[in-house]
């Protein structure tokens, strides 16, 4: 009976063990399958969650309007109130600006421009399209008003020729012939007289009409061209002295053919002339003629008491006596004026910088044109928590970002960003 009893309690006790160990294999298959429904759990709302936000969205629209002016200051773009459209990837930092799509991450995926125009301040207003998934109210695909590639307004404007003298000009035949020639001036380029380039020329042996062509092209590629007519003209004949013998009477009749009125000079070009000070007087012209046609332009005297040094009116005089004895006068009034040289835009280097707490940089401005009459400027901070200015010297004064703007002559300003740390 012992040993019955042993063998039934080693039985009892084989159960029990198998019994522990079937709940145990349960329990981890239970825990695996509830740790394979939170993975999936978890996964499905992740794939559901979206990757961009209306923050992100409104995050890159905010930083194209504080980068826009920025750029407009480095490209040297004077605004109007013409509107102009700066594109989103002129901005970013592969392009030489300072929006970064790792830390402004819609910039991955979306395209747009900034709008820029100046009535009394300045106005910036971003438009953003992101695929499907957002887009500005106002949006465009094609602004009307776009820049270049470098961020310059697109220059279509003609360069602007000016004939020396008449348009339309009458020579002796037999005479000497000199071209008055033209200047030439551009929107952008500014004087590019030296670039004219002059076609045809003028036979004063043969009467006829000859057309002198002036053209020129400025850098944008803009070409503006002028035509003068020149008319060469027959020499006047005069009537030789002519001895008549009357039958009738030994005495003779002559006929000396002598003018009875004076002669005349005819100035070339504009009267009153204006040149500004400092700039070089050139004679836009002038002939002369005696009462019967003849041309004696080569014996008119010229004196004048210009001094292109020093604003004022001045006088050239023209003067000229015929063979004859009668004289002829004209005066051509020529007002020198002071010369004022406009700003056409400033740039600050450097436009974008950091600095600790406490420190300062002086910002270097730069003047376009160089010879500018008017370089003085003002300096304003846009936090002057963050960092002050004064006299073009930046001071750091807390951590944060302020926009450091300089204004200039003739509406004119650039600003730079500074960082804070």
């Amino acid at each position: 009976m012992g040993f019955m009893s042993d063998l039934y309690k080693e039985e009892k006790e084989k159960k029990k063990f198998q019994l522990t160990r079937g709940m145990l294999i349960l329990g981890i298959v239970i825990l695996v399958v509830i740790i394979a429904i939170i993975i999936i759990v978890v996964s499905v709302l992740n794939k559901n969650k979206p990757d961009y936000t209306k923050e992100d969205f409104e995050k890159l629209e905010a930083r194209m309007v504080e980068e826009a002016p920025i750029y407009v200051s480095q490209k040297n773009i004077s605004l109007t109130t013409a509107e102009i459209r700066i594109d989103l990837k002129d901005m970013l930092i592969s392009a030489g600006g300072s929006i970064d799509p790792d830390k402004t991450k819609a910039a991955k995926i979306c395209e747009g421009y900034v709008v820029a125009s100046k009535a009394e301040t300045e106005s910036y207003r971003a438009y953003i399209k992101c695929k499907n998934l957002y887009t500005t109210k106002g949006y465009v695909d094609e602004p009307k008003t776009t820049t270049t590639t470098n961020g310059e307004e697109k220059d279509n404007t003609k360069p602007v020729i000016t004939l020396v003298g008449e348009k339309e000009m009458n020579v002796t035949q037999g005479s000497s012939f000199n071209d008055p020639g033209a200047t030439a001036t551009d929107n952008k380029d500014g004087d590019i007289t030296s670039q004219i380039k002059v076609s045809g020329s003028v036979d004063t042996s043969k009467v006829g009409e000859y057309t002198l062509t002036y053209q020129v092209t400025d850098k944008a590629g803009n070409k503006a061209e002028e035509k003068r007519k020149v008319t060469v003209v027959a020499a006047p004949t005069t009537t030789p002295s002519v001895n008549t013998t009357v039958k009738t009477t030994t005495k003779k009749s002559t006929n000396n053919n002598r003018p009875s009125g004076s002669p005349s000079i005819t100035l070339r070009g504009n009267n009153p002339y204006s040149m500004n000070v400092g700039s070089s007087y050139h004679e836009p012209g002038y002939s002369a003629r005696n009462s019967i046609g003849g041309d004696i332009t080569a014996s008119v005297r010229v004196t004048n008491n210009i001094n292109t040094g020093v604003a004022g009116t001045y006088y050239v005089n023209y003067t000229v006596t015929d063979s004859y004895g009668k004289s002829a006068s004209a005066t051509r009034t020529v007002i020198v004026r002071s010369s004022y040289v406009a700003l056409s835009g400033i740039s600050l280097s450097p436009n974008s910088f950091t600095l600790s707490v406490g420190a300062s940089r002086t910002l270097q401005v730069y003047f376009n044109p160089t010879n500018a009459s008017n370089k003085s400027v003002t300096w304003s901070t846009s936090n002057a928590n963050v960092a002050t200015v004064s006299g073009g010297t930046i001071y750091a004064m807390s951590r944060g970002t302020a926009v450091i703007t300089v204004y200039g002559a003739d509406g004119k300003s650039a600003s730079a960003r500074v960082t804070v740390r």
